[in-house]
């Protein structure tokens, strides 16, 4: 039995055979082909290894893309809420705003944005009445109350009256 105990050693011969467990032959090269065969499966740990690594960098840039988009997406959400005029203009000076930030901070890029260019924001709408006019212009209810009246009834008298209301007499 000390034979069969040798079976899984390697002999020193190249194609030497040896004596198995049950006491047939085994061939030395049926344990190179084990060797061969760790170093082909550590090969492919080590080419595995290396796709990992590509698709955690990959990963961290889909991530940083999506911080992207979420800070793009929260502009725009501000940018709306402020009553923007171009979009796309105020879009690209508050990112670029922010991206100069040490800590970003989108309203504060938005009011400074509105400070240096309020064109780009619509403003408050202005009383078509003048302070220096001295007589203030008709309320904006009766005006609509007139012309709501004319539009349901369909009568020229009522449009008339609307009609010299806005204009002003």
């Amino acid at each position: 039995m000390a034979n069969g105990q040798q079976g899984g050693q390697s002999g020193g011969s190249g194609g030497a055979q040896q004596t198995g467990q049950e006491g047939g032959p085994v061939l030395v090269t049926e344990e190179l082909d084990w060797r061969r065969r760790a170093l082909v499966a550590e090969e492919r740990v080590t080419e595995l290894e290396g796709q990992v690594g590509e698709c955690e960098s990959a990963l961290e840039g889909a991530r940083h893309a999506l911080d992207a988009c979420e800070v793009r997406r929260r502009i725009e959400r501000q940018l709306v809420e402020a009553d923007v005029v171009d979009l796309e203009t105020a879009l690209m000076l508050t990112e670029a705003a922010v991206q100069g930030m040490a800590e970003p901070d989108v309203a504060a890029a938005i009011a400074d944005l509105k400070k240096r260019k309020g064109f780009l924001f619509r403003e408050a709408p202005v009383s078509r009445a003048s302070a220096m006019s001295g007589v203030a212009g008709p309320g904006l209810g009766a005006a609509t109350a007139l012309a709501e009246e004319a539009r349901i009834s369909g009568d020229r008298a009522a449009l008339l009256r609307y009609l010299r209301l806005k204009r002003g007499g």
